[in-house]
């Protein structure tokens, strides 16, 4: 059932990414031309194809999803150290782009880092108990979670206060292994870091595990609305698009209680 289910939910993340919708739309077109179809339904194909590359072209839709995953996000300041005891701040990676077989974090991740580090650090500077969790595996030959513990010991950080969960290859699994490290620990207090299009599917997911993650958004992505469509608003609508439709999985996963 959840491999049928999660076979679905690709096939549907195809239909947000506008050259898949063009190519189809071309191929249903040909399809009916063919066989002599009702050429006003092809043009009503034609034209709904092309409003909707508009609309996610010219940063319209964009604008109004980015709204709904990252305001929240926004409005939340750097919660202060005074506020939680002994916590856990757990980073989430963002991915490892492999050069010439030399493994490096992706672009994202550094400002994860950089808020963690600063959230670290105001615990740290008024002697205060704080760890960090780096989350993730990656596809390169180091993890992402080594990648990044390379680089917080470069700033400062202690390897005792540095915890690596190097297994997980997606937000689901982020959320599973660093539960059960948490609960090894018997940390109760716990901070949650990674971008603003990303936190909300991410929290949900840390929930269903029994957490109450802190939200602590490092970056934040929108659109520019233009006249012409373009590539950057359609890159990064697409983006935001995966992560709502991740979101109804999450939400359908947990109303069927398959996401234990």
């Amino acid at each position: 059932m959840k491999f049928l289910l999660d076979f679905l939910f690709r096939v549907f993340q195809l239909f947000t990414e506008p050259y898949f919708l063009v190519f189809l739309a071309i191929v249903i077109i040909a399809v009916l031309k063919r066989k002599n179809k009702s050429k006003n339904l092809r043009i009503v194909i034609f034209i709904s194809t092309v409003v909707m590359v508009i609309l996610i072209g010219n940063g319209f839709l964009g604008k109004m999803i980015s709204g709904y995953l990252q305001e929240t996000y926004l409005k939340n300041s750097m919660v202060k150290s005074t506020v939680v005891q002994n916590p856990v701040i757990v980073v989430l990676g963002g991915g490892v782009v492999e050069i010439n077989n030399t493994g490096k974090l992706h672009t994202m991740s550094y400002s994860r880092m950089v808020t963690a580090y600063q959230l670290y650090h105001e615990y740290r500077k008024n002697n205060q108990p704080c760890k960090i969790l780096i989350s993730g595996k990656g596809r390169g030959h180091k993890s992402e979670a080594e990648l990044f513990r390379e680089d917080f010991k470069k700033m400062g950080v202690p390897d005792s206060d540095i915890i690596k969960e190097d297994q997980s290859m997606n937000t689901y699994q982020n959320a599973k292994f660093s539960n059960e490290i948490l609960k090894k620990m018997g940390a109760s207090n716990m901070y949650l870091v990674t971008s603003g299009f990303h936190m909300k599917r991410s929290v949900a997911l840390f929930q269903t595990f029994g957490l109450k993650p802190i939200p602590q958004a490092s970056d934040f992505i929108d659109t520019e609305i233009t006249w012409f469509p373009n590539s950057y608003n359609a890159a990064f609508t697409f983006v935001m698009l995966k992560e709502v439709v991740g979101i109804w999985q999450v939400q359908l996963y947990n109303s069927l209680g398959m996401n234990k």
